[in-house]
């Protein structure tokens, strides 16, 4: 099947009637996967402050928090940088007359993720919205998901469109929002359809870029280790990371097969800082998916290492984990600095 782009240039440059290209159906597990991952996180009470031994240091970094981004004019994004998650973010959250979009939390090979609920409602919790995934320039989200059939929709913004039918079945929007650069639009179940998704794409719009952050900075893990993706809100921040070999599997994910977990059992490693549920109840790792865990300074906040790596192991990653300021965003690194080149994925 031809890539996106020769698509999306074909449709450019001809008038005829849409055509239809053979192909099967998306699967949308990977929003589901994330989910599943960080369930066991915040299911366990947690112990007051512990003596300031072992303990990651806690620093305030004093950037400024930056103003809303403007609206960008320029048509087409550069990549930024080789590695394969995204380092910028180039949109905000934003609301249309029905919906709200969030801002993007996710960050996976090639794309930022961003959740839609019904605007006033929080039905996403439900699957009543929607998910949109906003691909890195250059990306082929038809390769990189798995799309099957696509038929040429009304364009989005003046930019070609199609629609195809994914998993649930749930319909799909996909567009391209910049020259060389594609969004994609599921529906959950029960959730957004046509018009619905139809009016959160034509919302959308290009913001200044602005780095992508964690709430962390480590610098040791075990060798042959690469960060596989990102999660997180003011209050919470998850990097996992994976075998070298797994993340390139997952980033050329054959077709059908667009969020394979890949071969877990060689090993994963999941760094989570997050709020204490219940101060002062459990001193340790109350869970099975803990290995290594500290409240830190103030006793509101934790950090945990989990996965399916040695308990000395996580406990050496742990020791070499420096915490920013929780819940203050404006303070943490851009991933770049949190992240030791090491340690990421990048273009080869």
């Amino acid at each position: 099947m031809k890539p996106l782009s020769e698509l999306l240039q074909e449709e450019s440059r001809t008038d005829a009637p849409p055509l239809r290209h053979s192909v099967d159906d998306v699967l949308a597990a990977g929003r589901r996967r994330v989910r599943r991952r960080n369930s066991g996180w915040a299911l366990a009470a947690v112990a007051a402050v512990t003596a300031a031994m072992g303990v990651p240091q806690l620093v305030t970094r004093h950037t400024a928090p930056s103003p809303p981004p403007p609206a960008a004019t320029t048509p087409a994004p550069a990549p930024a940088g080789g590695d394969r998650i995204p380092s910028v973010v180039r949109f905000s959250g934003y609301q249309t007359k029905s919906f709200t979009l969030g801002e993007p939390t996710n960050f996976n090979l090639g794309y930022a993720f961003a959740s839609v609920s019904p605007s006033g409602r929080n039905d996403v919790k439900f699957h009543r919205g929607a998910t949109l995934r906003v691909f890195e320039p250059g990306a082929d989200p038809v390769a990189r998901m798995g799309i099957g059939e696509l038929t040429a929709a009304q364009s989005i913004n003046g930019r070609p469109a199609y629609v195809f039918t994914a998993a649930g079945p749930s319909e799909g929007l996909i567009w391209e929002y910049a020259d060389g650069a594609s969004a994609v639009l599921v529906g959950d179940a029960l959730g957004l359809t046509g018009d619905g998704l139809r009016e959160v794409a034509e919302g959308f719009r290009l913001t200044a870029e602005r780095p992508v952050t964690l709430a962390f900075k480590v610098s040791y893990l075990p060798d042959g280790f690469r960060l596989s993706s990102i999660a997180q809100d003011e209050k919470f921040s998850l990097a996992e990371f994976l075998p070298t070999e797994v993340v390139r599997q997952q980033f050329t994910a054959p077709k059908n097969r667009p969020f394979a977990d890949g071969d877990l059992t060689k090993g994963n490693i999941q760094l989570i800082m997050s709020q204490v549920p219940v101060p002062g109840d459990i001193p340790d790792c109350a869970h099975d998916a803990c290995l290594a865990r500290r409240v830190l300074p103030g006793g509101r906040y934790q950090f945990e290492v989990g996965g399916s790596i040695s308990k000395a192991e996580a406990q050496k990653v742990l020791d070499s984990v420096t915490v920013y300021t929780p819940g203050d965003p404006s303070t943490w690194a851009p991933v770049p600095e949190a992240v030791p080149e090491a340690y990421r994925l990048r273009a080869e």
